[in-house]
């Protein structure tokens, strides 16, 4: 049976590497996880409405080609405009698709029709890039569910991204999935800013426990720093019919989950910063050095 690294070979070595997209446009933070399940849709829903409570400009984008449920998550209601299925055909424009989302973000939702496949081809996902790269007069900053796995529509994403939130859980399978898929942006040598998140977790010692086998591996086995964002306690929240539905943090901003969403909100908010702070830096040394170059002309 073949195991996890016999999987990762033959994604490295059997698929050509994507090309690093450095085109111009909002930055882009992917929320993935290495498995289904872990809960990366309901984490880029309440970071998407936390950023932008902040007063950042989001768009909330449903890129995860397992699911189609971001709307549903997000408690918005049926959408009836363009989605990202017809975004990838190049039947709509991004601008065309957006639609109002929770807390003040706009949302590209998605939908599959009925006994259709979606066209998740590498040139359809270029044109779904290039659409976001045109989002920049109405949004600061772009919160894209990337969905979960080791593919290279994944892959993209996190070459694109300039931030990627790689979710697991307590569930030991989670965790190695998650490495994988960090193993696997190393061989393709992505320079996004990668941070572990670790969802779902009952106590500190846990989440202590899922952030330390993460970090370390990637320390010891990549020669990588993959620091941890603040992790999010496993949340049940209890609809008006007495059932279990979607965490959001603008429900309940004072639950415990909602305390650690803000807290997650401003984390990311600070890395992001600085990663503005690290561009401009690079700017004025540009700058500085062509100045430099003229006046010895």
């Amino acid at each position: 049976m073949p195991d996890q690294a016999d999987k990762l070979r033959e994604l490295v070595h059997g698929a050509p590497p994507p090309e690093r997209d450095d085109a111009p446009g909002p930055p882009m933070i992917v929320v993935t996880g290495g498995k289904g399940g872990v809960g990366a849709t309901t984490v880029a829903v309440n970071l998407a409405a936390v950023l932008g409570d902040r007063g950042q400009r989001v768009v909330l984008v449903d890129a995860a080609r397992q699911h189609a449920d971001l709307a549903q998550v997000a408690g918005v209601g049926p959408i009836s405009g363009g989605t990202v299925a017809d975004i990838l055909a190049g039947k709509c424009s991004a601008a065309d698709a957006l639609t109002p989302g929770p807390a003040g973000t706009l949302l590209l939702a998605n939908r599959w029709a009925p006994k259709s496949s979606p066209d998740f081809s590498r040139h359809a996902q270029h044109r779904l890039l290039a659409e976001l790269q045109t989002l920049g007069d109405v949004t600061d900053l772009l919160v894209v569910d990337a969905g979960s796995g080791l593919t290279p529509w994944t892959r993209r994403f996190w070459l694109r991204a300039r931030l990627v939130v790689a979710v697991a859980t307590t569930d030991d399978v989670a965790v190695m999935d998650t490495y994988a898929a960090i193993k696997l942006s190393a061989a393709d040598a992505t320079a996004a800013d990668v941070r572990v998140l670790a969802n779902q977790c009952d106590s500190d010692a846990i989440t202590d426990d899922v952030q330390r086998r993460l970090t370390t591996a990637c320390q010891r086995f990549l020669g990588r720093n993959v620091p941890a964002l603040p992790a999010l306690p496993r949340h049940i929240a209890i609809g008006a019919a007495g059932t279990a539905c979607v965490p959001r943090v603008w429900e309940a901003p004072n639950s415990p989950f909602g305390h650690a969403v803000l807290w997650l909100g401003h984390a990311v908010a600070d890395v992001l910063a600085n990663h503005e702070s690290q561009i401009g830096n690079e700017k004025g040394g540009m700058l500085s050095t062509r100045s430099v170059v003229s006046m010895s002309q």
